[in-house]
């Protein structure tokens, strides 16, 4: 799923490329973002408008389509209203009005649902542009009345449209005065010539007809003439009737049989605009009932018709390929609904399902504390009990990890490391997790990866273990008694840059179905026996999780099994060869000695900052504890230079988040601003979340829940 910081970055990187390449971006968001986000929403609305500006309105009308049937799905955002005035536009300039009107009336009112009273004078002046198109100008002048009235709530370039229309509308009622003053305001007080070049052309030549400025009036209309090939059908039809109807009352009959071959020409280097041969139809009758001419009327009529004709025959072309759409458009959604029904009912079983899993390590650690309010006098009893509550917190950790692996695995938002490991510490920490588990439950293990020798590679070391230890763990839970589990693993192909391996594990438990394998394994919050959840256990997100990580590693699983006898995984992944590993470091414990020195922590919940503090206190550090991102600047600015030996920062807090408060540190110019270690806690544990920090300014990232050795080995790298 891409964000919308990520969308916004591409499309202004696109922004000079060619017109195909803009419109495949689009069109490949609209394909794979099927959630109904503001990146969708703004797809649509850019591939309507690449459309619109090329002239191409039934495009931008189809491409928008979709959107303004189920615009109530999307959350709200301004451009919603965008969307709607912009599919008005695109009708209007296919010059069906009553329809633009609806589409604006819909903009206007997701405006006034939402105090966007910015869109107001927009919406109004588009209103007042259809019926000017009808030459119904009492209405026209009401609604462009509105958007005057509006115009101190909305940007200043929506100012020179709107008088603009005034001044049209006004010469068309013959309020000459009011639009000479609204042309006037539009010219110069809004910079509208050079807005709008073109139509204020139009209008000053319409106005000085009705002045009776001749001269300039044969003024504008000469550049009129220069610019009329090049306009759309809707420009051109309303530019010819202003020029006719000019003609016509002067009686300039060579200008009137002018505009006609003008208009003429036109149809013949546009054929479909059938709309623009009614209209010229409708001149010549106009032109020879003028003269008299009752053949030249019968003609005209004649070829009126068949343009009619012809509309009619358009129209219902349009309506078969219109209803065609809208059942296409009906059925994708209501597959989107079962899907979206059928998702539901996955998710509603997988709470039901996590209430169990989740209260069963809770009832654990409840039950255990009870039993150590009751046996405090028993060290062997409470020993044993922490050791239990230990065991359930972990347990329960792993729950809440899953969940989040496949959100973010859902969401397209995990990020794949490419860091040097090495593939032998690799098996050799996996087998010693697995062999304590496997032994623990009474299996027995046999390993086999004797070409596994000294191999450095580049990727992310913790997403193989993920997939390689809920592998193991799956054979493990669904083994049976004194069963047996065994591993393989085998180099495929190597070239100079990259090696592939397979890792192969067998077991001999209970196995599954075919249909299982084909049809559920692979879904998230799904296990081959629901029946005995109680019994197995777990998410039945394992699976899911490692599919997509396989998937995202470029590589493949395949899984066989019988009922009964047991079940295989054979996973396949590429990796890059590490040319020039790092050299290896020893891992010796931390010291736990911290005497001498003063750590700042901030910490916003209390049982976190409790935790802390007696962790590191417990090691002779001197903790200043503070609440907030704010509170921690200001008691770093307010300390001498060296006072603080490192400062622990937590994330997400009230005030002033982790990461403003480092770029504050960072930034202050004291002495020691860019060298005071500053370490995150967080529960925000991801690859990318680990990167933000280190692109923030801190030199380390340790993860909740916190454990000791953990953070005094992080602190002790750097004090």
């Amino acid at each position: 799923m891409m964000s919308y910081e990520e969308f916004t970055q591409k499309e202004a990187a696109l922004e000079s490329a060619p017109q195909a390449e803009r419109e495949a971006f689009y069109a490949e968001i609209l394909e794979k973002e099927t959630a109904k986000t503001d990146v969708r929403m703004m797809a649509y609305f850019h591939a309507a408008l690449l459309h619109y500006r090329e002239g191409d309105f039934r495009a931008a009308r189809e491409i928008l389509e979709p959107f303004v049937i189920d615009y109530q799905s999307y959350a709200y955002r301004p451009e919603i209203i965008a969307c709607f005035n912009l599919m008005g536009v695109a009708v209007y300039c296919e010059r069906s009005y009553a329809l633009a009107r609806f589409y604006i009336h819909e903009g206007l009112k997701i405006a006034r649902e939402n105090h966007e009273i910015s869109r107001y004078s927009y919406e109004y002046n588009n209103l007042a542009v259809t019926y000017l198109a009808q030459h119904e100008y009492e209405k026209a002048l009401e609604a462009i009345r509105e958007a005057e009235r509006h115009l101190p709530d909305s940007d200043r370039e929506i100012h020179a449209y709107v008088y603009r229309n005034l001044s049209e509308i006004c010469c068309h009622l013959g309020r000459l005065n009011e639009a000479q003053a609204a042309l006037t305001r539009c010219v110069e007080e809004y910079d509208g010539r050079t807005l709008l070049p073109d139509d204020i052309l139009l209008v000053e030549m319409l106005l000085y007809y009705k002045l009776g400025d001749a001269e300039r009036y044969e003024k504008c209309r000469a550049k009129v003439w220069q610019k009329l090939p090049a306009m759309h059908a809707a420009e051109f039809g309303n530019t010819a009737n202003n020029l006719f109807a000019c003609e016509m009352d002067a009686g300039n009959y060579p200008q009137v049989e002018r505009i006609l071959a003008a208009m003429d020409d036109y149809l013949v280097r546009n054929p479909q605009e059938i709309t623009i041969g009614v209209q010229t139809q409708e001149k010549y009758h106009a032109y020879a009932k003028a003269r008299g001419d009752r053949d030249g009327m019968l003609a005209a009529l004649e070829k009126k018709e068949k343009y009619n004709a012809q509309l009619l025959a358009h129209a219902e072309e349009v309506r078969v390929r219109d209803v065609d759409r809208y059942l296409r458009m009906g059925q994708k959604l209501q597959q989107a609904l079962a899907n979206e029904a059928s998702a539901n009912h996955t998710k509603t079983r997988f709470l039901a399902n996590m209430s169990h899993d989740i209260r069963t390590p809770i009832n654990g650690i409840l039950g255990m504390l009870t039993i150590v309010d009751t046996c405090r006098d028993n060290k062997d009893k409470m020993d044993d009990c922490l050791a239990k509550i230990d065991v359930s917190a972990k347990h329960l950790l792993s729950l809440v990890n899953d969940v989040l692996d496949m959100t973010k695995l859902e969401r397209d938002t995990f990020t794949l490391e490419s860091k040097p490991f090495n593939l032998d510490r690799v098996c050799i920490e996996t087998a010693e997790i697995v062999c304590f588990q496997a032994e623990s439950a009474g299996l027995h293990v046999e390993e086999e990866h004797p070409d596994v020798r000294n191999v450095n590679l580049l990727g992310s070391e913790l997403y193989l273990k993920k997939i390689l230890l809920n592998l193991f763990s799956n054979c493990i839970k669904y083994n049976k008694p004194g069963g047996a589990i065994y591993t393989r693993m085998r180099e495929l192909e190597h070239t100079d840059d990259t090696v592939t391996y397979e890792f192969f594990i067998r077991d001999t438990g209970v196995g599954m179905t075919q249909d299982f394998i084909d049809n559920h394994l692979f879904e998230a919050f799904t296990q081959g026996d629901n029946a005995a959840r109680s019994q197995y256990g777990g998410t039945g997100l394992g699976m899911s999780i490692v599919a997509q990580l396989v998937k995202k590693m470029n590589g493949t699983i395949q899984v066989e099994s019988t009922v009964g006898e047991g079940s295989s995984f054979t996973v396949v992944l590429p990796f890059a060869i590490d040319h020039d590993p790092p050299a290896a470091a020893e891992k010796t414990p931390p010291a736990g000695d911290l005497r001498g020195k003063r750590l700042l922590v901030v910490e916003d919940n209390e049982l976190n900052m409790e935790i802390a503090e007696f962790m590191l206190k417990s090691t002779g550090a001197e903790v200043v504890p503070v609440f907030d991102g704010e509170s921690a600047v200001k008691a770093y600015a307010q300390a001498a230079p060296g006072t603080y030996q490192a400062i622990l920062m937590d994330l997400m807090m009230p005030v002033m988040d982790g990461y403003a408060a480092t770029r504050a540190i960072r930034s202050s110019g004291r002495p020691d601003a860019g060298t005071i270690p500053i370490i995150a806690m967080s529960a925000n544990a991801y690859a990318e979340d680990v990167q933000k920090c280190l692109d923030t300014g801190m030199n380390a990232h340790i993860s909740k829940p916190l454990y000791k050795d953990v953070m005094l080995e992080t602190i002790e790298r750097f004090v």
